[in-house]
């Protein structure tokens, strides 16, 4: 749903337009998922834009008959940092909603834009962690004076003493030298800061893009690792994907595009891409072809990645438009929020 400013409408501020929403805690649990989600995220969106912008008005009309604000509620999904910043009003005669959105206070928030996700991940132990806006701006601060990552982790026995980080990550990049697996095989290694497990399972493979997206930001933005597809995580244990539900070359050829897609924001001159390499291994049970392991190497990155563009919206242009990486980092570090928000 495209978002443009209302002209026709009598008020001072910039008003969006969402168009027809079915409102109501009730009304909007019954219907359909996916256009329930695509109205939540058109207000999201629309709300995030005026936050960036001064502040406003969302018109939305409204949908559903026999709707009344003071009984049903929105039922709009909305996240915590959007509280103390709205308020709704129900125009009854014409079938309205107005929410006024307040202008964003970079000085209580502290931070300048109000974002819905950074889309910037970490590597923390063995979790792929999304950034806040705080840890966000904290690593984008760091990278701008050192371009070293804040939040490394320091390789020193961080696995309650089972093994080293350099152990680990030593064990890891022999493995990734090796031609072949076997079926059911116990790893030496466990997960870690620098190694990711994950199995080939129908949700896998049904979302492989967007958790290949989220790793390798993870990994890129930290110290480097090696995911390892077709590893369970708990027995370590080689499981691979069945020969037929995979053909490596496509994959390799479709995880390198992915990779290299992925949205970055450069603090040095180098602009150097994404450095990563990709293999498969042969899993084998008793000498036959069972499978594939898929392994992808990823090196620490100079600046930033991330997983897809942040979620940070302004209008511009009469339109509500998304913020580009550079635009929003750049935003981001370019004033202290206390002096900005004491400016306006």
């Amino acid at each position: 749903m495209s978002l443009k400013t209302d002209l026709e409408t009598n008020f001072a501020e910039c008003v969006l337009n969402a168009g027809k929403v079915i409102l109501g805690e009730k009304q909007r649990s019954e219907m359909d998922p996916d256009l329930q989600k695509e109205q939540n995220q058109s207000i999201l969106h629309a709300i995030c834009a005026l936050l960036n912008s001064g502040g406003g008005v969302i018109k939305i009309e409204i949908a559903n008959e026999d709707y009344d604000y003071r009984i049903h509620g929105v039922g709009l999904e909305l996240p915590a940092m959007f509280k103390g910043y709205l308020d709704e009003l129900q125009q009854e005669d014409q079938n309205l909603l107005f929410i006024f959105v307040k202008s964003w206070n970079a000085k209580a928030s502290g931070v300048r834009l109000a974002t819905l996700s950074s889309n910037l991940y970490q590597r923390h132990k063995t979790s792929t962690n999304k950034m806040t806006s705080e840890e966000a701006l904290a690593f984008l601060r760091e990278k701008t004076q050192t371009f070293r990552n804040t939040f490394s982790l320091s390789p020193k026995n961080i696995q309650d003493g089972v093994q080293s980080e350099e152990d680990i990550k030593a064990s890891a990049a022999a493995l990734f030298d090796r031609n072949h697996l076997q079926y059911l095989e116990t790893l030496s290694f466990t997960q870690s800061t620098h190694v990711e497990f994950k199995m080939f399972s129908e949700e896998e493979l049904q979302h492989f893009e967007k958790e290949l997206s989220r790793c390798v930001s993870a990994f890129a933005n930290t110290e480097g690792g090696y995911i390892f597809w077709g590893v369970h995580k708990e027995t370590r244990q080689v499981i691979g994907c069945e020969e037929e539900k995979i053909d490596p070359t496509t994959m390799r050829d479709s995880i390198g595009s992915w990779i290299r897609k992925l949205p970055v924001h450069h603090f040095c001159t180098q602009r150097c891409e994404i450095k990563y390499a990709i293999k498969f291994f042969e899993v084998k049970n008793q000498g036959a072809l069972r499978g594939y392991v898929c392994a992808v190497k990823v090196e620490q990155f100079c600046c930033a990645v991330f997983a897809e563009e942040p979620s940070a919206w302004q209008v511009k242009d009469n339109w509500v438009i998304r913020l580009a990486p550079k635009e929003w980092a750049t935003w981001m570090i370019e004033t202290d929020p206390g002096q900005e928000a004491e400016s306006t």
